[in-house]
């Protein structure tokens, strides 16, 4: 007979990383292994309105609460997995539900979707520090996303409880359409790729600092830098910079892309980079470049330290435009050696950060309570 598991988390809208999470969750192979139980924990706002303190967000998390305690009550669910928040106001709901949890006997799971919990543990004020432990101190097992993270609960969470289980996504690229990729280039540039949110700290501005670098040693190049515009300054940024090197003829920003445009426009790069200076999770964009076979450069930030190796999956940087350009100029100059890394980076993705791994994981944590 199935366990019955309430899944705590928010579902789309708005869209970003955990409410995709938990859309797909919930509708996975999870299901064939325990009866779910939804606490949808949407703010239907946008984006910038999560983790604010406000009396929407307040009444938001009362509601919540008491609702869990009801499904409780109903379901009498044996199991409560509760993706863990990273600020005050999130974190204060999120061990409420773990209280909850524990007070109708129920295992808990926790999954930490970020990398800053140790920092935010550390600055959090004394008292809630105490809160934090003691929330901490019922959970049963502690989902994090990489081999870097699994001490990021030192002194709160026992280290035999804590299991990495990768992110995963869709495999939306056929092995046909892999191999057909050189095909589709519609020119004979070679195209550099950056998709994300168009945010200084991405690094994006670093790219543009970069390239009157790379066109010394290569003027058969286009930087495609694909995104939504997060601050209006950065953009005013990137425009000024793009008419003081004078490479206004080698920089496309397409905007958003998604579905087949987004495949394509991956398929039709020769490589990626992504010189973040966050310290990210596990990027799914970076999943999404070694599902199209893409090399990598990219800072060593979040789980990006571990997931890729120096000379195989690509290269690390440092986040400067000269060290950016002078690993873009070597992978530019080495078809063989991008051949072989394309290779390497599509047949990682199947075997590590496929939807259908991700789920299968996370099943056998769950299962362990």
């Amino acid at each position: 007979m199935r366990k019955k598991l309430i899944v705590v988390g928010p579902t789309p809208p708005p869209h970003h990383g955990v409410s995709l999470f938990t859309n797909n969750l919930i509708n996975s192979d999870l299901k064939r292994h325990f009866k779910i139980i939804l606490l949808d924990t949407a703010d239907r706002r946008t984006k910038p309105n999560m983790g604010r303190f406000d009396i929407v967000n307040i009444y938001l998390g009362v509601k919540h609460l008491l609702k869990l305690f009801m499904l409780f009550l109903i379901y009498r669910a044996e199991i409560l997995y509760v993706p863990i928040s990273q600020n005050i106001l999130g974190f204060f709901r999120d061990g409420l539900f773990i209280l909850i949890g524990k007070v109708f006997r129920a295992s808990i799971v926790i999954h930490l979707h970020g990398g800053i919990f140790d920092r935010f543990y550390n600055n959090a004020p004394h008292i809630f520090k105490k809160f934090i432990r003691f929330a901490l101190s019922n959970v049963d097992r502690a989902i994090v996303l990489c081999d870097r993270f699994v001490n990021i609960f030192d002194g709160l969470i026992p280290a035999e409880k804590v299991r990495v289980v990768n992110n995963g996504i869709d495999c939306a690229i056929s092995e046909e359409r892999f191999r057909d990729r050189g095909r589709r280039k519609r020119d004979s540039k070679e195209k550099v790729l950056f998709l994300g949110t168009l945010d200084k700290r991405k690094g994006f501005i670093d790219i543009i600092r970069a390239i009157p670098y790379i066109i010394k040693h290569n003027k058969n190049v286009e930087f495609v830098i694909a995104g939504k515009w997060h601050f209006q300054e950065d953009g005013e940024e990137a425009v000024r910079l793009i008419e003081e090197f004078n490479v206004r003829d080698y920089v496309k920003f397409p905007g958003v892309v998604s579905g087949n445009e987004k495949w394509d426009l991956f398929l039709g790069s020769d490589l990626f980079v992504f010189p973040t200076h966050f310290i990210e999770g596990q990027p799914l964009v970076v999943l999404e470049a070694m599902m199209a076979g893409l090399p990598i450069v990219a800072t060593p930030m979040g789980c990006l330290e571990c997931m890729l190796k120096e000379g195989v999956n690509g290269f690390f940087t440092d986040g400067s435009p000269e060290d950016i350009a002078e690993k873009i100029v070597y992978l530019l100059r080495n078809k063989g050696l991008r051949e072989k890394i394309s290779e390497y980076n599509r047949k990682e993705f199947l075997e590590k950060y496929t939807w259908n791994k991700c789920v299968e994981n996370l099943v056998k944590v769950i299962k362990e309570v």
